[in-house]
């Protein structure tokens, strides 16, 4: 008796620890799934490489250029600005031959001047306010590395086969359910006729 007791408190604790897996898995799926879709349509919508909503966009650092302000591998989000918000010092993101690169102006005058922290000189090109995406709001070390991720086309697919395999999965549990209910009626039923 003490055994099966016990191997029922054994069995529940079994499926609430996969009922808590599960609903971990399916919170990092879900958000994988609407990150890749948001940022599906928003390339194609935008056509542009990054994500941009509501004037917000995503980043990651991917070198050591800026090294007191910014880290490689550092997410950062920028939000549109105004020119009249823009100042010396301020960081920004802006695209320059087809290349997103975060800097640090270091002039206004004619234009921006920026540099990168590592570089001792200015950069030679100057960026007018069209090519700026926006200002650095924030940044947070290490989870750029999380965007390039949930960025990636294998992730995507990953993605995608893992959502297949639980809908089989959850229609192949359906079907030996209801199997078990209709062969459970059916012992009740002749149970019933025996008596």
């Amino acid at each position: 008796m003490k055994k099966k007791k016990d191997r029922k408190i054994k069995f529940e604790q079994k499926r609430k620890l996969k009922k808590i897996m599960i609903a971990i898995i399916s919170f990092i799926i879900t958000i994988c799934v609407l990150y890749n879709v948001l940022f599906l349509i928003n390339t194609t919508i935008s056509q542009k490489d990054y994500f941009h909503v509501c004037g917000i966009s995503f980043f990651r650092v991917k070198t050591d250029l800026m090294e007191n302000d910014l880290h490689k591998n550092d997410f950062v989000i920028v939000k549109e600005v105004t020119n009249s918000e823009l100042q010396v010092g301020d960081i920004i993101a802006y695209e320059m031959n087809d290349q997103i690169r975060i800097n640090k102006i270091v002039d206004k005058k004619d234009g921006y001047t920026t540099k990168f922290n590592q570089n001792y000189y200015p950069d030679i090109e100057k960026i007018t306010m069209n090519e700026i995406i926006g200002k650095k709001i924030v940044s947070i070390p290490f989870l750029g590395i999380i965007l390039d991720i949930l960025q990636s086309k294998i992730i995507s697919i990953l993605v995608l086969l893992f959502l297949m395999f639980i809908f089989w999965y959850n229609t192949y549990t359906h079907t030996k359910r209801k199997e078990r209910e209709r062969k459970k009626k059916k012992s009740d039923l002749q149970k019933q006729v025996n008596l």
